[in-house]
């Protein structure tokens, strides 16, 4: 082997040894999840978006430009940052949201659900309807009509009758039904109703149902509860907790439970336990409340009210 061949041979070792260790960190840094800028020579690294949609097949757009992959699709080595991200498919309604992407994490959108742009609606009844209430079992559908109160299947078969009444306020906040499934309130601003279903059992004037508005005041009321026993409506009114004692007809029995230091808000009624949370400031703190309604707290409040009436009575 002559000199020039062993000077070759050197250069070609120390070409590929200094070529290696140039590489060598580039390599390793991509195997970790770097990535290295050359333009603004920075080392950074990487993310994942993990996308998933309701139908597949979904076409993904990233900043406003059309990627190969469709959804699901796992897109990796993205610079960490703020994405402006788009799923469409054609006759479904696009999906839009900003996705941020972390270093060396996975940000994840896997519960995309597409809606088709062409809604098929279908009516239920013919009726003019002003409101109307669909009980928790979905059984139902009752209608408050100019005509009347009725109720029909769930998908608008076998309409009925209830009632002639027809006087509906326009403003009715909220409709709840009672745990016993035998009476209906609704609310306003200024009242409560109810609609006593009586099943089969007609009335004097030919009605399977009555209306009676139950509570008319000066305080607006902001909601209104079943207790579990079906006999009583707990109702917040200003800055009053009241219960109010369910009968046809004649006198009702109205107790304020508790006097706040302002509207309650935030009032929630647990009717597993009966129980009122409320948010309410008597010294200028606002804390939460709970106030227990159990069936023996009625119990012992009713026998009270009777002794008071009984007291009032004996000293007429």
């Amino acid at each position: 082997m002559n000199k020039s061949d062993i000077i070759i041979r050197h250069i070609a070792f120390f070409f590929s040894l200094a070529l290696y260790l140039t590489l060598l960190p580039i390599i390793l840094s991509y195997s970790l999840g770097y990535h290295i800028d050359f333009h603004k020579l920075i080392i950074y690294k990487t993310g994942i978006l993990s996308l998933r949609s309701t139908p597949s097949g979904a076409s993904i757009y990233i900043n406003g430009k059309l990627i190969p992959d469709i959804t699901p699709a796992r897109i990796e080595e993205l610079r960490p940052g703020t994405y402006f991200i788009e799923i469409k498919k054609e006759g479904l309604f696009p999906w839009q949201k900003d996705l941020a992407v972390r270093p060396n994490m996975v940000t994840r959108a896997e519960n995309i659900l597409l809606f088709p742009t062409l809604q098929v609606t279908e009516k239920v009844s013919d009726r003019e309807t002003d409101n109307f209430f669909i009980p928790d079992d979905r059984s139902q559908v009752y209608y408050m009509t100019k005509s009347g109160l009725y109720k029909s299947n769930i998908d608008g078969t076998n309409p009925k009758k209830l009632s002639s009444y027809s006087q509906w306020p326009s403003d009715i906040i909220g409709k709840k039904l009672s745990p016993d499934g035998k009476k209906l309130l609704y609310f306003n601003e200024n009242g409560i109703w109810i609609i006593y279903l009586n099943g089969l059992k007609l009335t004097k004037d030919g009605d399977a149902a009555e209306v009676e508005e139950v509570l008319k005041g000066p305080n607006i009321i902001k909601d209104v509860f079943w207790h579990s026993g079906s006999n009583h409506i707990i109702f917040v009114a200003g800055r009053d907790i009241d219960v109010l004692e369910i009968g046809k007809g004649g006198g009702k029995n109205i107790v304020t439970l508790n006097k706040c230091g302002r509207q309650p808000q935030g009032v929630y009624y647990d009717a597993y336990n009966d129980s009122l949370y409320f948010n309410d400031s008597p010294a200028g703190k606002s804390n939460l409340y709970r106030l227990d309604l159990k069936e023996k707290f009625f119990g012992k409040l009713m026998e009270r009210i009777k002794k008071e009436f009984d007291i009032i009575y004996d000293q007429k």
